[in-house]
């Protein structure tokens, strides 16, 4: 069997059993492998070809476009993008001898590039403070931002927000986030007066758009004006904010980490920051998200040791 083929039939077999966009995860990665080592046969793939294709991930001088038909960017993969593809290259593999296509896996001994160990890529206060700010110029922008800052959900909780997910009297909602098989799980979040404000001044110029769908957050202008807002979207959104505000990290997901630092930081215990965020136990809250600098450390051990002698 071919190695195109052999991928076609993994991600058939994960329809259903993951969600779409972890499908589309998977067929870049693969489609990269692909790519590197030719329509080979696959039981001809030896762990020395994958050695080669990590190798090859590694040295890259370019990186790929955020868009399909765009043109590669200058400048590596990072060490995280590298790990995401031999992750999706080890299960594929996996996948693969358990279903008998190949005699051995030979992913088996793929060894992964190291990760850094450093704290979570939090927005410090002055730069949470200035992209709310440039925000504000905007009632979307502005109740986008907010809603992200305070309730700590996930980008894709975000995009599948509805209206009927709200409640700003009693200023929570659910939304809708990990799962598989696309099936998501509804957890409810909660925000502040401020956000449950700037949702409603933005629903109000919403309406006079008379938008035909019912998410809260949809496009302003070109053809996506008043379609839901995508990942994507939101990424663009966040990127042209953080940029007029003077500030480098604006992925989605550093405001999640924000969230979770600034409770942390205030005093609040692991199991109630893990039930906030949706997270499966205490453990993964503490694994990504409890982890501080030395410097920050140290501040802590003089605030909890104070009056101990």
């Amino acid at each position: 069997m071919k190695l195109s083929a052999a991928i076609t039939l993994f991600l058939d077999s994960r329809r259903g059993v993951v969600s779409g966009e972890t499908l589309t995860w998977y067929h870049a990665r693969l489609r990269q492998l692909a790519a590197f080592l030719g329509d080979i046969e696959l039981e001809s793939v030896t762990i020395h070809d994958l050695r080669r294709y990590r190798a090859h991930l590694v040295n890259r001088s370019e990186r790929w476009a955020g868009h399909p038909g765009k043109p590669t960017q200058p400048g590596g993969l990072s060490v995280h993008t590298v790990h995401g593809h031999l992750r999706a290259v080890r299960a594929f593999f996996r996948w693969c001898h358990r279903e008998g296509l190949v005699q051995c896996n030979p992913a088996e001994r793929l060894e992964m590039p190291p990760l850094p160990d450093e704290p979570p890529r939090a927005l410090s206060q002055d730069e949470m403070r200035r992209i709310i700010r440039q925000a504000g110029r905007n009632p979307r922008d502005h109740a986008l931002v907010l809603f992200l800052a305070d309730t700590g959900c996930r980008v894709s909780g975000l995009c599948g927000l509805r209206l009927q997910d709200l409640d700003l009297e009693r200023q929570r909602a659910t939304v809708r986030e990990k799962g598989r098989g696309g099936r998501r799980k509804a957890r409810t979040v909660f925000f502040t007066e401020a956000t449950a404000r700037a949702l409603k001044v933005w629903l109000e110029e919403r309406q006079r758009m008379k938008p035909q769908t019912e998410h809260v957050f949809v496009g302003l202008r070109g053809p996506g004006r008043g379609k839901p807002l995508s990942r994507s979207g939101v990424y663009q959104v966040l990127k042209r904010l953080a940029r007029a505000a003077g500030v480098t990290r604006f992925n989605p997901h550093a405001f999640r980490h924000t969230f979770a630092r600034d409770l942390l930081q205030n005093g609040a215990d692991l199991g109630t920051v893990s039930q906030l965020m949706g997270h499966s136990g205490v453990q993964v809250t503490a694994q990504f998200y409890a982890r501080w600098s030395d410097e920050e450390l140290a501040a802590r051990h003089a605030l909890f040791s104070r009056g101990r002698f």
